[in-house]
């Protein structure tokens, strides 16, 4: 009988990337995609193998998580296309705003019908405007799927390339990206890109960090987590 347990949970993942606006067909609605997805990880593999980057369709207002599901429920019961969608925040001149986050596109081609589907399902956007690239911020509500490695480890059941360590509590950004910063030159496992996570259960609320790297290996995790609680405590 297997021992091994499944954490199945909503939460979110903060993070920062580099962002612009498409150049295709948007029906007038702002879309914002992902230039390098994950922007601390230099592997030479990565840019080529995550095909499509991620687009973000910035909504006019706040529309309920509820509201944002039964919307992209709507839709796929017409659109062609797959493609995966969630609710997320986005940075837009400085400011984050409410947005849809799509992935799983397999081209740009109908994105306009996507938006189109959407206005018909009930939701509206800021209008389209040409955005140079600049850095992000990004959070993105997510279900996880998870297998627990030990009490403080978890690896992505979907996206092996992707683990989470348990931090004491909630950290903010700043601080995070401050830590994440002055580890990497000095740590012996320095190719990884890292975002904060936080996972909703029915015993709490799990603060994590999220590592990306294309081979996992749980001896670097754990090294990693070390460095950053050091780093944690010592600002504390």
């Amino acid at each position: 009988m297997s021992t091994e347990k499944i954490l199945e949970t909503l939460g979110y993942i903060t993070k920062k990337e580099t962002l612009a606006s498409i150049e295709h067909d948007t029906a007038n609605a702002l879309v914002l995609e992902t230039r390098e997805p994950y922007p601390g990880y230099h592997g030479t593999t990565i840019p080529d193998h995550l095909k499509p980057m991620s687009l973000f369709l910035v909504t006019d207002k706040k529309y309920s998580g509820e509201h944002i599901i039964r919307a992209t429920m709507a839709v796929k019961k017409h659109y062609p296309d797959h493609f995966d969608a969630t609710p997320g925040l986005v940075t837009v001149f400085n400011v984050m705003h409410p947005c849809i986050r799509i992935k799983d596109m397999a081209s740009y081609k109908n994105i306009h019908e996507l938006i189109e589907a959407y206005r018909k399902a009930g939701v509206e956007f800021m209008k389209d405007k040409v955005i140079e690239p600049f850095e992000g911020l990004i959070k993105i509500r997510k279900y996880f799927n998870l297998k627990e490695v030990g009490n403080d480890f978890y690896i992505d059941i979907d996206v092996p390339s992707m683990a989470y360590f348990k931090i004491p509590g909630l950290i903010s950004w700043e601080l995070f990206e401050d830590i994440t910063l002055r580890l990497k030159p000095n740590s012996e496992y320095n190719n990884f890109d890292a975002a904060l996570g936080v996972f909703f259960t029915p015993k709490g609320v799990i603060d994590t960090i999220r590592i990306y790297h294309e081979e996992i290996d749980m001896a670097n995790i754990i090294y990693l987590r070390g460095k950053y609680l050091e780093e944690i405590e010592r600002l504390f």
